[in-house]
């Protein structure tokens, strides 16, 4: 009886003591895992998303932990308009984010589709939402889009023309949505209810200028803007308004 008696006490001890074992570890996964939550992300290169948004792409919760992470998270999803990033961990619970976003120019709507492509007319994201401050080209000519290929529209060097007028948009702050490309590349812009005619996108610079010294008295007016033929003088900026 008495050794019965010992052998369940000693069980009993072992029980207790297996508990206690877990329970200490079970606090010590705790506190190492509430040491390692990240309290700090900072990012850098992102424009098209905002950081709450990078967050939830990269780490799908708010607040990461920069251990797990490390250990076990994905590193480089596929996210629309990023070409990819970096992670760095400032130990314990700092982060720094790289973003690289892909070089876009412009968008061609395609078959209900947003076809974002680069500099070299490389199509490069393919979405159904409208990318900040890109504007849509219209007017070439195509047969097909392929995603990660090129844009086949018989003159490459449009493509040159696409990127120095978006460079001077961004130089200019102008908010350019549509630009428009006729047979003879003749170029046209859209902002608001104002038609702007550059005439040939070549040596464009100058009357983009121009075009910023009277964007903003053009704010709420319909009309056309004609620059083709400007040289340099108020006199050969042309504004025909619209009722």
């Amino acid at each position: 009886m008495g050794k019965q008696l010992g052998r369940k006490n000693n069980k009993r001890k072992l029980k207790w003591l297996l508990a206690g074992i877990v329970i200490a570890l079970l606090l010590a996964g705790g506190g190492i895992y509430a040491g390692f939550m990240v309290t700090d992300i900072t990012y850098t290169g992102n424009k098209h998303y905002t950081q709450q948004q990078m967050t939830e792409c990269i780490f799908g919760t708010e607040h990461p932990n920069a251990l797990i992470y490390t250990l076990f998270g994905k590193k480089n999803k596929n996210i629309p308009f990023i070409q990819k990033y970096d992670v760095e961990v400032t130990w314990p619970n700092k982060m720094n984010v790289a973003v690289y976003e892909k070089a876009i120019v412009g968008y061609i709507s395609y078959m209900g589709c947003n076809m974002y492509f680069d500099k070299d007319g490389i199509v490069v994201e393919s979405s159904s939402e409208n990318y900040e401050d890109v504007p849509q080209i219209t007017g070439l000519d195509f047969k097909s889009i392929v995603l990660d290929a090129k844009l086949e529209v018989g003159n490459d060097a449009v493509f040159s023309q696409i990127l120095e007028l978006t460079q001077a948009f961004d130089k200019y702050q102008l908010g350019v949505k549509k630009v428009y490309f006729d047979s003879s590349y003749n170029v046209s812009l859209y902002m608001g209810n104002v038609k702007v005619m550059l005439g040939s996108a070549a040596d464009c610079n100058d009357k983009l200028y121009a075009l910023k010294q009277v964007s903003e008295k053009l704010t709420g007016m319909k009309g056309t803007l004609h620059l083709e033929n400007y040289d340099g003088t108020t006199a050969s900026i042309i504004f025909k308004k619209e009722n």
